[in-house]
């Protein structure tokens, strides 16, 4: 018995290993904004990634990245350490705050996205354009149809975005802290995405304010180390049962 015990045991500390190696989750981008007053984005290193790309009306105000004093289709852009690749997830983090501005305009946009290169692919936020306004949505320009929505309007929020390489589904989860809501978005799969972007635009009115964010890649468990940590897990029960 004790050398049965002693198999499943290396076997669920061998499935552990392999199931934190393909889980582990590399940050490929983020920023807190914590910067003086005034700060200017422009040029600003990132916490994680490159240095920012932005107009140069864009400065830190009280901790947040607000797009309302920059003019319309002004983006502020980071490049990431690296590209998202196969058999990888990529976990978009953030927190929002309440703009100086009005983030859910039906005649405007305000959000983030996420790009391959210089093509925008994937947006999360208000996609206006004269659209229903009905809260934080998903939509882009990698298929997937007309926009989605969560239907949760609070401007500030803690959101997770998720997309999968290998199938393209999307995922956002946003909540003010009393509601929460979902959304799902079918995009094209195989998308190196390695760029962000903080934008507003189509209306003086529209814009959006981001206190932080973080950008995480990942590789998904094969099913082979799911199968194995479950063997190991059933057959570790099983053994303690007969003791």
């Amino acid at each position: 018995m004790k050398t049965l015990s002693s198999i499943l045991s290396l076997s669920i500390a061998l499935a552990c290993v392999g199931w934190c190696q393909h889980t582990s989750a590399e940050v490929i981008g983020a920023d807190d904004f914590s910067e003086a007053n005034g700060t200017a984005v422009n040029g600003k290193p990132a916490d994680v990634g490159g240095s920012w790309s932005a107009p140069g009306s864009q400065t830190i105000v009280g901790g947040v990245l607000d797009t309302d004093p920059v003019g319309q289709h002004e983006g502020s852009f980071l490049d990431f350490t690296r590209a998202l690749g196969a058999g990888e997830t990529l976990t978009l983090t953030f927190r929002s705050a309440e703009s100086a501005g009005t983030m859910f305009d039906i005649n405007g946009y305000a959000g983030m996205s996420l790009y391959v290169g210089g093509s925008e692919k994937l947006f999360i936020g208000d996609p206006g354009g004269g659209q229903p306004v009905n809260g934080w949505a998903l939509d882009g320009f990698a298929g997937g149809g007309p926009s989605t929505y969560t239907g949760l309007g609070n401007e500030a929020v803690n959101g997770t975005f998720t997309y999968n390489f290998d199938s393209g589904l999307g995922t956002l989860l946003v909540s003010d802290g009393v509601s929460s809501a979902s959304a799902t978005h079918n995009y094209d799969p195989g998308l190196a995405l390695n760029r962000f972007r903080i934008q507003s635009g189509s209306s003086d009115a529209a814009a959006i304010s981001i206190d932080s964010f973080s950008v995480s890649a990942a590789q998904v468990p094969e099913p082979a180390s799911i199968g194995l940590l479950a063997a190991g897990l059933v057959g570790g029960l099983a053994c303690s049962r007969r003791r």
